[in-house]
């Protein structure tokens, strides 16, 4: 077999997988820590006390554990991703008339979750969403210092769509994902106000994506129409001078299906905490989470449809096809594969915020939050080698190309949020928890897509806290998040415009989109001394 690196290929796989991880970090945040007692409050929890995740939270609040104690944590999950495709009035007149496109009007929704398992790599379906997580921390008797470890994960979310889904050609499988595994911490109590906090976080970082591919747009749909004329003629004499009925290669064509799968098992952050209690009814906290600048490697793989090697084998062998045969595929490979690698910044957080305790068994927490998504203004993929496509994409777009690499215009916000949370002590052992937290999405409604299909978000919270005896508590906390968006035919260039440049990438061209996605997350945590 020969192999071949396509640099369009790849540069449409890396734009997919790059709109996905952009748009599923922020849809991510605090939803997979599995804290129940953040989650139950909404994730208002900066100035308050979350046990062994506050090496992620706050890490000053560490010296709210006493002696030596463990946690393990059970968190499970399931997310329903929902999309309709409906054709508006007029559809097909970007495409030369064309109009029979098999996605117009149709819906799909999936529900199974993917995960990516370090060392194994991809994106591997799984019946459940079932993660065992937990740490330990140590304080020594008489001590002003705390010392912990947690393993949690800042980003979990993946999922698997069938293969006739309508989806399909913005993820057929898509996961991203941040495995904290080991994060070295100390609380330290200043006196008996102030507590400060450290915790430097080493984690895994894994994305993966799968699609089938397509382009409708206005070449394609020449292409088509031109097909559907010249292609049912015996003996078309216009096939020596332009022969293009090799194969089907209309804007409704399935040309393509997308492997990647990039990792860097080793991300450093670091967090920052402060904690502030002058009395039992107001307490003020702070956190800062540092960027993690990260080089993504990996592989990749194209598998080519028999229309798409038709298609150029029968250019090929035609004269206007043998004049620019040089810049144009051949058809004769149904296979590519090479390594790619990418500079992904994991974003700096910033939280703060408040915990009032206006009567003994009740309590308010307040936080105000930011987020620089606008990190992600740009992306660059490199290629291991000299590309001729790419030679040909700097002479039209200097600013983004070289013969070696690509830039792509993302455009994402920072994003400033809030969080509300209440806390009802029935007794001294049992804790009722609500919350409640508004999620801007940090992509602008000209950047919106299907591949990870997020706006604004809400997000409530339930939860019980209770003391089993004096040295063991069980929380319980329940998530629920719902987002939903529009995207009128044309308003996006990464999932709907028709121009003749937006090949890369626009496979529900001239298409109206509304997503919906409803998460629900339940996790439960044991804590004890030993």
């Amino acid at each position: 077999m020969i192999m071949r690196n396509s640099p369009l290929k790849r540069t449409i796989v890396g734009a997919a997988l790059l709109w996905g991880a952009g748009a599923q970090a922020q849809l991510a945040q605090n939803l997979t820590i599995g804290n129940p007692k953040a989650m139950a409050m909404g994730n208002a929890i900066t100035a308050d006390f979350s046990g062994i995740d506050a090496v992620h939270y706050n890490p000053a609040a560490l010296t709210k554990l006493k002696g030596r104690q463990t946690t393990l944590k059970l968190i499970t999950g399931v997310m329903d991703i929902r999309a309709d495709f409906d054709a508006p009035p007029g559809y097909g007149s970007k495409f030369i008339g064309l109009s029979d496109d098999p996605i117009a009007n149709s819906s799909s929704r999936t529900t199974t979750p993917a995960v990516y398992l370090p060392g194994l790599g991809g994106a591997t379906e799984v019946p459940l969403l079932f993660m065992p997580l937990g740490g330990i921390s140590i304080n020594p008797p008489g001590s002003k210092l705390t010392f912990a470890t947690d393993v949690y994960t800042p980003q979990a979310l993946g999922f698997s769509r069938d293969d006739n889904d309508p989806a399909r050609y913005q993820g057929k499988e898509v996961v991203i994902q941040r495995l904290t595994y080991f994060s070295p911490s100390v609380g330290y109590q200043l006196n008996d106000e102030i507590s400060l906090g450290l915790s430097i976080n080493f984690s895994d970082q894994a994305v993966a994506i799968n699609q089938d591919f397509r382009a409708p747009n206005l070449l394609t749909g020449f292409t088509g129409v031109s097909q559907k004329l010249l292609c049912q003629i015996d003996g078309n004499p216009f096939e020596v001078l332009l022969n293009i009925c090799g194969g089907e290669f209309g804007p409704f064509t399935n040309l393509a299906n997308l492997d990647v799968d990039m990792q860097q098992s080793l991300s450093p952050t670091w967090n920052l905490g402060v904690l502030w209690e002058p009395n039992d009814w107001f307490a003020w906290g702070a956190v800062y989470q540092s960027e993690a600048k990260m080089h993504l490697q990996g592989k990749y793989k194209v598998d080519y449809t028999q229309d798409w090697q038709g298609f150029w084998q029968g250019l090929d062998s035609s004269l206007i096809g043998a004049i620019f045969n040089s810049i144009t595929p051949d058809g004769l490979v149904d296979e590519e594969r090479g390594n790619v690698s990418m500079d992904l910044t994991y974003p700096q957080h910033f939280s703060t915020g408040i915990k009032l305790k206006p009567a003994s068994n009740w309590q308010f927490n307040f936080d105000v939050k930011w987020t620089d998504y606008a990190a992600w203004d740009k992306f660059e993929l490199n290629f291991d080698r000299e590309l001729d496509m790419l030679k040909i994409a700097r002479i039209f777009s200097p600013n983004n190309a070289t013969a070696t690499s690509i830039t792509l215009d993302r455009g994402y916000e920072s994003v400033w949020s809030w969080a509300l949370g209440a806390q009802y002590d029935v007794n001294e052992r049992l804790s009722l928890r609500a919350g409640y937290e508004p999620r801007p999405s940090a992509i602008p409604g000209n950047r919106a897509d299907a591949l990870a299909p997020l706006g604004d978000a809400d997000l409530y919270g339930l939860g019980v806290g209770y003391r089993w005896d004096q040295d063991t508590v069980i929380d319980l906390g329940f998530n629920y998040l719902v987002s939903k968006q529009s995207i009128p035919a044309g308003t996006s260039c990464n999932v709907n415009c028709s121009g003749i440049d937006s090949i890369v990438y626009n496979p529900y061209a001239d298409l109206d989109i509304e997503t919906t996605v409803k998460a629900y997350v339940l996790a439960l945590t044991y804590s004890s001394s030993f």
